[in-house]
């Protein structure tokens, strides 16, 4: 009974697909030892309703393998995937990815990455460039921590992890950024290059620098023998004082060995300069021309109860040791020189020693050219004329009477005064 039911199913099944309208289903066929599949279907693994040609869907962790086996070495076989379009005039172009024992990905069978465990190449050579763009975010701080960025780069020194960030226009690093630390190799802005601004943003020069506490370069040669000098604009908390630029072997200002003051003062051992240069320390030059005076003057103090104009010839104070006085007697042998500076003529070089005797408040011309106040009534001045002191007080004569002329001589007059008074330039020697 159990038979004849069954055979009976079986029929009536028959009977049913016979009577249901024709289908044509999809069917692998072979050609040439290859399979393929004929009308064009989309696959579904895992789902009813594909959406590409091949449709896989899984609700636990989902893998397409494709697999190649055999070799005695991973690289002795491929494994990929490639994707390949083509026109109906034959023009195709073709990508492919592999596992090589290398990751690969080619186009049209030209390698244009490779990817390793330990490395990593994108680009055909040198001679095929490649362009590599990275639309990422830019470089951002939380506190003291660096974020975003479009590339970021981790390497490890030690228990150190050092990061590097890029953007479009910023580079950020955890620690000490290097530029060639291990090869000698150049650093080059060129073509126009740009400007390199340290510290600041100002953009008036090539290389600005900016620091308030520290000296702001130092130049440094590690060889034997060699030495570190630093250079820096000072402010107001610098010990050379504010505004200028000092030079110093030490990172102190105050032990700065030369400084140049805003207007424009030298100071050679000393950082307060008071005139345009100023040197604390032994001079030695072979040759020095000056061009600003003609004459060679010390400072001294001098008595006079009016005021003391340049050209006014002064004597020895005899109760005040190392102090002058203006002349007031004829042929006077204590005649000491003229107060430097009359008429055109500046002092051209002024000895003296602070905190000395040798030193005061006047230039006095001792040898050179310098203008002399000269009374011609004791007697008409002409060029070479000895000249000497006069009973006019700070005013010279001519010395008329050699007899009392010996060591009463100021000098030669280079010019001439017919009467009255007036300036006269006098080659100063005393004699």
């Amino acid at each position: 009974m159990n038979k004849c039911f069954a055979n009976l199913l079986r029929m009536a099944c028959l009977a049913g697909l016979l009577l249901r309208p024709f289908q044509s289903p999809a069917q692998w066929l072979s050609a040439g030892g290859n399979q393929y599949v004929l009308p064009t279907v989309k696959v579904g693994v895992g789902t009813a309703t594909p959406q590409r040609s091949l449709d896989v869907q899984n609700t636990v962790d989902t893998y397409l393998r494709v697999s190649s086996i055999g070799g005695n070495q991973l690289n002795d076989q491929t494994a990929g995937i490639e994707l390949r379009r083509s026109l109906l005039n034959g023009t195709a172009t073709l990508w492919s990815i592999s596992n090589e024992e290398t990751f690969r990905i080619r186009h049209n069978g030209s390698m244009l990455f490779a990817m390793t465990p330990g490395t990593a190449r994108l680009g055909i050579s040198a001679d095929h460039p490649t362009v590599f763009t990275v639309y990422g975010a830019n470089v951002s701080k939380s506190g003291n921590y660096v974020a975003d960025g479009a590339l970021r780069l981790h390497s490890k020194v030690g228990d150190n992890i050092h990061m590097l960030a890029l953007d479009g226009n910023q580079i950020e690093s955890s620690d000490p950024l290097y530029i060639n630390n291990d090869s000698e190799q150049n650093v080059h802005l060129a073509n126009g290059g740009g400007k390199v601004k340290v510290g600041t943003t100002d953009n008036e020069a090539r290389l600005s620098v900016a620091s308030e506490s520290d000296m702001q370069l130092k130049l440094i040669n590690p060889g034997g023998g060699g030495a570190a000098w630093r250079i820096g604009v000072a402010n107001s908390s610098w010990g050379a004082g504010a505004g200028k630029l000092v030079f110093s072997k030490t990172a102190s200002s105050n032990e700065a060995t030369m400084v140049i003051t805003p207007n424009g003062n030298v100071g050679i051992g000393l950082t307060a300069p008071s005139k345009t240069l100023q040197v604390n320390g032994t001079t030695s030059t072979k040759v020095l021309e000056i061009t600003g005076g003609a004459d060679l003057a010390e400072h001294f103090d001098i008595e006079g109860g009016e005021t003391l104009l340049p050209g006014t010839v002064v004597s020895i104070d005899p109760e005040k040791p190392g102090h002058l006085r203006v002349a007031r007697q004829a042929y006077d042998r204590t005649v000491a020189g003229i107060v430097s500076g009359a008429g055109d003529v500046q002092p051209g070089m002024l000895m003296g020693q602070a905190g000395t005797l040798a030193d005061g408040q006047h230039p006095v011309a001792l040898t050179g050219r310098v203008y002399c106040r000269v009374d011609a009534r004791y007697g008409a001045i002409r060029p070479g004329d000895l000249l000497t002191t006069s009973p006019t007080a700070g005013h010279a004569m001519k010395a008329s009477d050699r007899s009392q002329a010996q060591g009463a001589i100021l000098g030669k007059a280079m010019t001439a005064l017919e009467k009255g008074t007036g300036l006269v330039l006098v080659l100063v020697s005393l004699q």
